[in-house]
């Protein structure tokens, strides 16, 4: 099987309405990485229900592409990617996202959806323009895919730099990274480097293992017992 050029990433990202630029009341998850958009996109809408929730347990659920562009502009939030965003009645927040990355792993997948069953590690980027107390804008996105934890751990903290253009540490306003024994900077779970800029723009690196929603594992699992 020939690889795919590029990969498909299922991002989905809970939270409850918050004026706080870290991850501290966010929850992102990746829950699979896909060798085409098509399957992607299949797998993205149905993410919320594979995590147990229906769909009367929402006050909105949006999958218009030009709806979604809209309310995103509205709320000054990034909308590149967007595929759902739902809320529920539980005042929960639903975002799901397709991001797209090159295949650098030359990975492939032998699985019917067209999902990727080897374990990932993703190094996840979240910027946030902040202002006082407005968070303006939060958006994501996926600066590398690996095998390793160590592999993404190690790249997380070089991720915000580049030699090229002489973007040291010192570059920043402020800059904190978790130490050598340590899973978090103390910024979130998972977050490695947190960072602000001279514009008072935060950064947020972090280290992410993709998840699959638990329905869909246990519906693989009995396909492959079927097989």
């Amino acid at each position: 099987m020939t690889p795919p050029s590029q990969l498909y990433h299922v991002l989905l990202i809970t939270s409850r309405l918050s004026k706080n630029p870290t991850n501290d009341l966010e929850k992102l998850r990746i829950t699979g990485t896909y060798v085409n958009a098509k399957a992607a996109k299949a797998a993205a809408h149905l993410v919320v229900y594979d995590g147990g929730y229906e769909l009367e347990m929402f006050n909105t659920y949006e999958v218009d592409h030009t709806k979604l562009e809209r309310e995103m502009a509205e709320a000054r939030e990034a909308s590149d990617g967007l595929v759902v965003h739902a809320s529920a009645q539980d005042g929960t927040e639903f975002k799901v996202f397709i991001h797209v990355t090159p295949n650098n792993l030359q990975l492939v997948t032998d699985e019917e959806d067209g999902r990727v069953s080897a374990d990932l590690f993703y190094v996840v980027q979240t910027e946030v323009d902040y202002n006082g107390d407005d968070i303006k804008l939060r958006s994501h996105s996926i600066g590398g895919v690996f095998t390793r934890y160590i592999d993404a751990r190690k790249a997380a903290f070089t991720t915000l730099l580049d030699k090229t253009d002489g973007i040291t540490k010192e570059s920043f306003a402020a800059w904190d990274e978790a130490g050598e024994h340590d899973t978090d900077c103390g910024y979130g779970e998972n977050v490695l480097v947190h960072a602000v800029g001279e514009n008072g723009d935060n950064f947020l690196v972090s280290v992410v293992k993709g998840q699959v929603m638990e329905s869909v594992r246990l519906a693989e699992a009995a396909m492959r017992m079927r097989r």
